[in-house]
């Protein structure tokens, strides 16, 4: 009867401490030189000072004042900009760009291209996952960082604001 209980008792407890680790996000351990997460491969093409790199099916750029833009394969019919509070919608959006720390992340309507180089960006290697909340894609460059996330969103911060897309319409903030 005792070995029935201390079993029942040990399978319990290694439930309850399951539960808390998927809750808590508890995963194995591992090194961190400091560099952020571990990138397999190259990264984007770096062109004087600016870094040019494929977000998904996004041509972004990256220059040496941290402005990131993305020129959008398809015009977006419209873009929501949080400003003031608000939400703006702004129509037919070819391009999205973080300028200025003013400012939020807007559209872009004379970019002409000019966060593609060439022949299209290259596309960002997958990021060395430690755990299911890792991006799956990562780039940072002069302080700026663009990623698609975990569960797929495009993201990129600059400047304290940021732009992304998770569905059909991107998003500034």
């Amino acid at each position: 009867m005792f070995r029935v209980v201390k079993n029942s008792a040990a399978r319990i407890c290694g439930v309850i401490l399951g539960m808390a680790a998927g809750v808590f996000g508890v995963s194995t351990a591992h090194a961190d030189d400091g560099s952020g997460p571990a990138v397999v491969g190259s990264g984007p093409a770096v062109v004087g000072d600016t870094a040019y790199f494929a977000l998904g099916e996004w041509n972004c750029s990256i220059d040496a004042g941290g402005t990131v833009g993305c020129d959008l394969p398809i015009p977006a019919s419209f873009m929501a900009v949080l400003y003031a509070g608000m939400s703006v919608p702004f129509p037919n959006v070819p391009a999205i760009v973080i300028d200025s720390s003013a400012w939020p992340a807007h559209p872009q309507w004379n970019s002409n291209g000019s966060h593609t180089l060439p022949g299209g960006n290259p596309a960002l290697q997958p990021v060395s996952r430690v755990n299911y909340h890792d991006p799956q894609y990562s780039v940072t460059h002069a302080g700026a960082t663009c990623q698609i996330t975990f569960n797929g969103t495009a993201v990129c911060t600059s400047m304290g604001h940021g732009f992304s897309q998770w569905g059909p319409e991107p998003h500034g903030y």
